[in-house]
This record gives structure tokens, sequence and C-alpha cells, in this order.
């Protein structure tokens, strides 16, 4: 690697690792810090403090109040985002594993975050079999080819959906991927009139998922319960009970989160 890439590169890790020294000071403080002393709690040039806060002051992970420096909502949402997160998983873990009993497939928890830029596999309970489909936790969903994906869309306002699809694209992952706009529309429409989604094979060969939505207590779409499985044992035959599991498991995780099912 040239040297002037490996200094800006390193450059550009020091700039965040001190930023995030910064943030973790100014969290301690309610009330703030004037520059001067987070500086020093930091161990970094009032100067160079003061370039990083004003970075993130763009961002809104800081604010700057009568002198003072403190956390900012951007930060907050952030944190926020973790916690839903990380409370959301620990209550769907027994209807996780309600879902793989019944259904004999390996059960999965995904999440939308950071106001619909991506779709999250969070949780996850895997079936006994040797042969299994595998989404670990922190695995990015595609919006398009994946089950969770479609139905999370299905239940999005129509403006916000088509955005996402316009950012993602239709990727052809395989031979049964959906790229054609009028098919994909049809999809969801089905998808919502049913309330369960099908990869069939569009992510994956020889891989098959079903997917429920998930709501909030406004009855927005938060997220998706999926069951996955080789192909060789979700046959299409198995579609429609393994969509009944699916969807009458997340009505009562929706439920038990507080959430409410639109009408």
């Amino acid at each position: 690697m040239p040297d002037g890439l490996l200094e800006k590169r390193s450059g550009h890790t020091q700039s965040v690792s001190r930023a995030l020294s910064l943030l973790s000071k100014l969290a301690e403080e309610r009330e703030g810090l004037n520059l001067s002393e987070l500086a020093r709690r930091v161990k970094l040039a009032p100067s160079t403090a003061h370039r990083l806060l004003t970075t993130l002051q763009l961002d809104r992970f800081v604010r700057f109040e009568e002198g003072r420096w403190l956390i900012g909502v951007q930060s907050f949402n952030v944190g926020s985002s973790y916690m839903r997160a990380r409370d959301i998983s620990h209550m769907a873990r027994p209807y996780l594993r309600m879902m793989m009993q019944e259904t004999g497939e390996t059960s999965n928890l995904a999440l939308m975050e950071n106001n619909f830029n991506s779709l999250t596999y969070v949780s996850q309970v895997e079936c006994p079999h040797l042969m299994r489909a595998l989404s670990k936790p922190g695995a990015k969903a595609p919006w398009t080819c994946s089950a969770v994906g479609k139905i999370c869309l299905a239940y999005l306002k129509s403006e916000i959906a088509n955005n996402i699809i316009h950012q993602s694209g239709f990727t052809q992952f395989t031979r049964k991927s959906i790229t054609d706009e009028s098919i994909f529309s049809r999809e969801m429409s089905k998808a919502k009139k049913i309330g369960f989604a099908v990869d069939d094979e569009e992510n994956s060969d020889g891989l098959r998922c079903i997917a429920s939505p998930l709501f909030d207590s406004n009855s927005k779409v938060i997220g998706a319960l999926s069951v996955s499985g080789p192909s060789a044992r979700i046959e299409e035959q198995k579609f429609p009970n393994f969509g009944r599991v699916t969807l009458r498991t997340a009505k009562e995780l929706t439920r038990a989160l507080g959430g409410v099912w639109p009408t």
C-alpha cells in the first residue's frame, strides 16, 4: 500500500477515535463541558477538539449551548436504536424458539435501522439439522430478494418503499431474483394481502425463506420474523403452512411488544 494512502487512512481512523472520545466524555456530563475542560480530559489540543466538535455538530451528535458542549439528539437516536434492538431481541427469543420447533427450520429476527437505511438480522434460533440456512446476527438483509425485505417494503408507505427500491436497486443474485419492477410490485401486493412474503431461492440458490412483519404502537412496520432453510426441505407446498406460523407468531410478538397490527 502506498505510504500516502496508509497515512491518510491512519489519520481518518485517529479522527474517528478522537471524536468518539469526545462523545464518551460528554455523555458523562449532563450539564456539558466547555471546550478547554473537554479538550483537557481527552488530552487534545483545543483547536483539534473544536474542529472535531464542529463536525459532530453538523450531524447533530453534539450541540453547543451557552458556552458548553453537550450530547446531541443524534447520539440519543443511535443509543435508542441499540437499546430497542437489544430489548426486542431479548423478548423475541421464546417466539423464535417456538417457530423453530414448529417448523423444524432456523428462525430469524430482522429490524429496520437508521430511518429505513438498512434491514439487519439481530437474533436467530438455529434448527438442529446439519444443513441449514444461516443469516448471522449483524448481517444486512437485501431489500428486494429476501423475505424479510419484501414484507417490510410491503407494509411501508409507498413513497418510502419506492425510495428504498430506487436506492438499493434490483440485484440478480440468482436466476430467480426478481428484477422487473412490475413483477416485484405484484409480489409486495400479494405479501401484504396474505401477511407473509416468500424468498423462493431469490437470494441464494437452494435456500428458501418465509417472513411476516412486526409493528410498533403506531402500526408502523419495524422489522420481520422469518424461517429459512434448504429448498429440499421447504417445498412449495409448505409455504402456506409456514406462512401461517410466521404470521401468527409475528402477531403475538407485536402484541407482546406493545405494538398494534394494522387494520
